[in-house]
């Protein structure tokens, strides 16, 4: 086994008040599941949550990423998460608060570091890790834009 590392940040301007995007944000199981590939997601414990991730596969490594992470969202403008226990994909980072361009815009931050375990020869991590970037790049995008989708009709709609 061995551990294919990925590094992602993303960002996108909302347009919605500071309360309301940390009130969305702050929901972690409905948030968390607009992230693509979110096949389960519930809490487990006091700030602990499990996620299982659609099975990634690039003819080479065929791989079902599931983890449980921790939450800290005593920061008013930032929460964080770390991996809990033992699993097959670790996940780290950030969902950051700043004023946006107006004052009914905000900007939400993503940046993370995920590492995934995986059966493949170490001289294959080379050829893995750049596939392995491009969905985590692809997926955090994806996870930006939906959220901003939701915050910007909540707020349409609210």
């Amino acid at each position: 086994m061995v551990w294919i590392r990925t590094k992602t940040k993303r960002d996108a301007v909302i347009r919605t008040s500071r309360d309301d995007l940390r009130k969305t944000m702050l929901d972690i199981v409905t948030t968390g599941k607009l992230m693509p590939g979110v096949e389960e997601l519930a809490q487990v414990g006091d700030d602990l949550y499990h996620y299982r991730l659609a099975e990634v596969s690039n003819g080479v490594v065929r791989f079902t990423p599931e983890y449980t992470a921790r939450f800290d969202t005593s920061d008013p403008d930032a929460i964080t998460w770390e991996p809990v226990g033992e699993s097959n994909f670790r996940s780290w980072g950030t969902f950051r608060i700043s004023d946006g361009p107006t004052p009914d815009e905000q900007v939400l931050e993503i940046d993370t570091r995920s590492e995934a375990s995986v059966d493949v020869a170490r001289v294959v991590v080379v050829l893995i890790e750049p596939f392995a970037q491009k969905e985590s790049d692809e997926v955090t995008g994806g996870f930006v834009t939906a959220i901003k989708k939701a915050v910007e009709s909540a707020s349409v709609s609210g």
